[in-house]
């Protein structure tokens, strides 16, 4: 009721708006116009808000949120698989053919970043293999690509915004009141592992790991000496708020809000100190995006040779330094801070078992 209700009634605000005739619609009725550029520049601070709202709910997917990633993967699916831009492109040409369904497209062409590539991907060419290319495109006027890449855009934010209502739906004692099951004394041990999964995996897997560790080449799963390529947000350049959101979102969810939270669970267990550690650690991960004075993708490409790569494996591991040219590396290694309380002390503490997919990591 203080913390996680709430963040998915702010998404659903914020979904809306982008949905709205205001919203992106504006742009595309703008398009080859005066006033192109400025509604193009008021559709980027509805997608920042909307996107930044929905990664504050990502440490507390559970329930209607992760079922299948029903909802939420509709919202963003960053977290589940790469964007397949190529789909995209070809769902743009297609879309007003009798027989297209976006809801049978799948969760890699839809959500907030499938609208990002649409809408503020300067490049008009599809993504595509020749094999694989909407035929004709690269050949249209530019308008006439922007103008239909955002009237697909259009249909991507009403599912998005239908996809964020559900989920408030879902929650809401007006609608299928999952609240009540998941406060239920019955079932509290269950949705108490549910959530700290969430919260865990979360934090670990795709705030440290995917977001910014990978893109960094800080984690092995980087093939190469870092990976700009996999940075999310790509197109409008605030990669590192989602990681704030996403931290913050962890923050809100320890304190409970101004409720009773994991925080106040420490004290009784008279390890008030230790929930102390850890939302400090997550603090200075936010202060160190605050600082940050390049992007996460401007540092990422910066990575190119044995030597940066190693000066950014320094900043991962002295991370308490300041490190301005790697910034991006030294946040991975802030985070870790985070995740080894969080695989070790809070478990304990908590008394839940540490979810599968963490448990052969190698930090």
């Amino acid at each position: 009721n203080k913390v996680m209700v709430p963040a998915y009634q702010s998404l659903a605000s914020k979904t809306s708006l982008l949905a709205a005739a205001s919203g992106i619609q504006s742009y595309c009725d703008a398009i080859g116009g005066a006033d192109e550029v400025s509604q193009l520049e008021n559709v980027k601070t509805l997608w920042n808000e909307a996107s930044d709202a929905y990664a504050a709910t990502e440490v507390h997917s559970v329930g209607p949120a992760d079922i299948d990633g029903v909802y939420r993967y509709r919202v963003s699916s960053y977290a589940s698989a790469p964007l397949d831009k190529c789909g995209l492109d070809n769902s743009v040409v297609n879309q007003n053919s009798a027989d297209f369904n976006l809801a049978s497209r799948p969760a890699n062409q839809r959500g907030l970043g499938a609208v990002e590539y649409l809408i503020f991907n300067s490049d008009q060419d599809h993504s595509c293999s020749p094999n694989t290319a909407p035929a004709g495109w690269n050949d249209l006027t530019v308008a006439n690509r922007k103008s239909q890449r955002c009237e697909y855009a259009v249909e991507l934010s009403n599912d998005i915004d239908a996809a964020a209502d559900g989920i408030v739906d879902s929650w809401s004692a007006e609608g299928s009141n999952y609240l009540a099951e998941f406060t239920s004394e019955d079932s509290a041990g269950e949705k108490l592992q549910e959530l700290t999964d969430a919260i865990i995996v979360h934090m670990d897997k795709e705030a440290k790991d995917k977001k910014v560790g990978i893109p960094t080449g800080v984690k092995e799963e980087c093939p190469s000496l870092s990976c700009p390529n996999k940075v999310e947000r790509q197109y409008v350049q605030t990669s590192l708020s989602a990681v704030k959101a996403n931290v913050q979102g962890f923050i809100n969810v320890i304190n409970g809000g101004d409720g009773r939270g994991f925080d106040d669970l420490f004290a009784d267990e008279g390890y008030a100190s230790t929930s102390d550690d850890m939302l400090a650690k997550a603090q200075s991960a936010i202060d160190n995006i605050d600082a940050a004075t390049k992007t996460l993708y401007a540092q990422a490409l910066a990575i190119d040779d044995a030597t940066k790569q190693e000066a950014c494996t320094n900043a991962f591991v002295s991370h308490d330094e300041n490190y301005e040219d790697y910034s991006a590396c030294a946040l991975t290694g802030l985070l870790k801070d985070v995740t080894d309380i969080l695989k070790i002390d809070f478990v304990t503490i908590v008394g839940v078992n540490l979810p599968g997919r963490v448990q052969s990591d190698n930090d």
